[in-house]
């Protein structure tokens, strides 16, 4: 397995404009794009007028069809190295290229300055003027000025694979570009000469750790991006990706099992790949410890004798109680102050750890119909990324269930960094370190507080026994949990209060992508993060209740039989996750056994 990065400049003639998906000011149209770039030399972060990489990509794409005209082995570079549009009657797998575009950013011209340019649209019929097509673009650039834009291309490439052909295929495709960004076709962003490093100078082969780098089993990751990223989150409409601030330890796994899949070096680890546990990656500022969720026992009342809100723990209140004649908000009700800093939500996330605020990129895009040069029909859609300059995830991988050698190769891909992660395809570079092993001390009662969703309701044992949904309570509800830990537990562990959220996951790419041939399809009922469960052991099996909760706390919450047997999943660690995406080993049912929380219980 070897990187190839290859160092791209684009020379542009002005004027050349990209639009930004920004607002501009009174009277301006249209913004040229501006984004946060990595200076390589001094490390400094700035901002920077760009081409989306994603522009010159469909750029690339169309040349690369015009040139097929006229040598047939462009047409098959396209699925290979860009990519194609999964099939619509297969099981919705993606067809994903191997080039990985960045940005490409000029570094030369300072951001801000105030050059306005004026066109007006024809009247085709009269050819005059059309009343209201008055348009006012921003434009950096000169006419004729020239403009470097600098970026990169990776792709990875297997052992012994010859790469030469795919440096000079697409170093002809772009030179083929005639021009780039908006209004190209008026004579905006003309393409004059396209520069590419040769691939052997670019390339970069895994270096295998040093001998006993790391002495334990069980790893801290810290990941960090040098370009936007989007990370999965529940989607509500077809056309916006929203990043979801956790990177779920499913795609960092997914993406390991794809680097290592075509490489013979790294066949002992993709045997034994299912076994490794990775848990998310929560954000946090560089060199801050991991977050932690919050319980959903947490409660918010105003106390008159300090005069603002105060919030308390009431996981162990075995009944409802007014403080100070409030009755309180939990986090469902919680609502932002005027004072943003004062909120109760921002309060709790900065006292758990959470950054206070994410920085976000909004990118609106459309595809473009290649036959007509036009935008395609009903094809807009937008991308909200996170900016992760000055940000970490932090996970953590169990590898006690590997043997030497695989263990070897997981740190070796892992210190070579992992790609691609999200919908941007992002590259993380990883810093590794030994991890402490959890650990539960003996007491009356435990708190467990779920740090990711887990799979623990089986709807049909007492929320839907005849079958027809929506007829449970509250008693029903409380009698599936109970059963629901008893049955984890084996009989030790016996449920005392808690407070929990639930949600459904699934949908048509789950239906295709895990059912597996079912013939009923069931969404997952999924417990939320930050549900909270007060247990106590049952009498006489204090030691197996308190040896349970040690290896929930390593491994993660298991999937009962019942559950694994209400959605039809095999009980074969091995296979399991082809049939589920939701288990211990992909960083779901995570959880925290009595962590000392910064808000007094009551």
């Amino acid at each position: 397995m070897t990187r190839i990065t290859l160092p791209i400049t684009v020379v542009v003639q002005g004027s050349v404009l990209t639009r930004s998906s920004s607002i501009a000011g009174l009277g301006v149209d249209a913004l040229m794009a501006v984004g946060k770039f990595k200076d390589n030399c001094t490390g400094v972060v700035g901002k920077r007028y760009y081409l989306p990489g994603r522009l010159v990509k469909g750029l690339l794409r169309e040349a690369w069809q015009e040139l097929s005209l006229v040598e047939t082995s462009y047409s098959g570079l396209i699925p290979i190295w860009l990519g194609d549009e999964s099939l619509h009657d297969s099981e919705d797998e993606p067809l994903r290229g191997r080039l990985i575009f960045s940005d490409f950013a000029d570094s030369s011209t300072p951001v801000g300055q105030d050059n306005l340019r004026y066109r007006i649209g024809i009247d085709e019929e009269r050819g005059a003027v059309d009343a209201g097509k008055l348009q006012v673009i921003e434009s950096p650039y000169a006419p004729f000025q020239t403009v470097e834009f600098h970026g990169e291309v990776r792709a990875l490439a297997c052992t012994g694979e010859d790469t030469a052909h795919m440096a000079e295929a697409l170093h002809r495709g772009l030179l083929w570009i005639r021009a780039v960004g908006a209004t190209r076709t008026s004579g905006f962003g003309k393409v004059l000469d396209v520069k590419v490093l040769d691939a052997n100078v670019g390339s970069q082969p895994p270096r295998p750790p040093v001998q006993n780098s790391l002495a334990g089993s069980r790893w801290n990751l810290r990941l960090s991006f040098d370009h936007p990223v989007i990370l999965s989150k529940r989607r509500i409409a077809d056309n916006l990706f929203e990043s979801g601030d956790v990177l779920p330890g499913a795609a960092l796994k997914g993406a390991i099992a794809g680097m290592i899949k075509r490489e013979p070096a790294f066949a002992q680890l993709m045997a034994e790949l299912s076994k490794v546990r990775f848990t998310h990656g929560f954000p946090a500022k560089t060199g801050d410890p991991r977050p932690c969720q919050w319980p959903l026992s947490l409660l918010s009342f105003f106390r008159k004798s300090i005069g603002k809100n105060e919030i308390v723990d009431v996981i162990r209140l075995k009944e409802p109680l007014l403080i100070e004649d409030c009755a309180g908000a939990f986090e469902i009700d919680w609502k932002d102050s005027a004072k943003h800093e004062d909120s109760d939500r921002v309060r709790v996330r900065t006292a758990f750890g959470w950054p206070k605020k994410m920085n976000r990129e909004l990118r609106v895009r459309t595809a473009f119909d290649s036959t007509i040069r036009k935008s395609r029909d009903e094809a807009l859609f937008a991308w909200q990324m996170l900016d992760p300059h000055g940000m970490e995830w932090v996970a953590q991988a169990d590898t006690s269930t590997l043997s030497a050698a695989a263990r070897e190769q997981l740190e070796t891909v892992l210190r070579f960094g992992v790609e691609p992660l999200g919908k941007t395809k992002a590259l993380a570079a990883i810093a590794l370190s030994d991890a402490e092993s959890p650990a539960v001390e003996p007491a009356k009662a435990w708190v467990v507080t779920l740090q990711t969703p887990a799979l623990l309701i089986n709807p049909n044992r007492h929320l839907a026994p005849d079958g027809r949904i929506g007829s449970a309570g509250e008693d029903d509800l409380r009698s599936e949990f109970r059963a629901a830990w008893s049955e984890l537990s084996d009989g030790t562990l016996k449920l005392v209060n808690y407070f929990q959220r639930c949600s459904l996951g699934g949908g048509e790419y789950f239906r295709r992508r895990f059912a597996g041939g079912r013939a009923v399809y069931k969404p997952y009922l999924l417990s939320d993060p930050g549900c909270t469960f007060l247990l106590e052991p049952v009498e006489g099996k204090e030691t197996q209740a308190l040896h349970r909760l040690r290896e929930w706390l390593a491994r993660g919450l298991p999937l009962a039989p019942s559950v694994l047997d209400f959605y039809g999943i095999a009980n074969n660690l091995a296979t399991m996750w082809q049939q589920c995406p939701y288990i211990p080993e992909n960083g779901y049912g995570e959880i925290a056994v009595n962590r000392k929380t910064p808000f007094r219980e009551v």
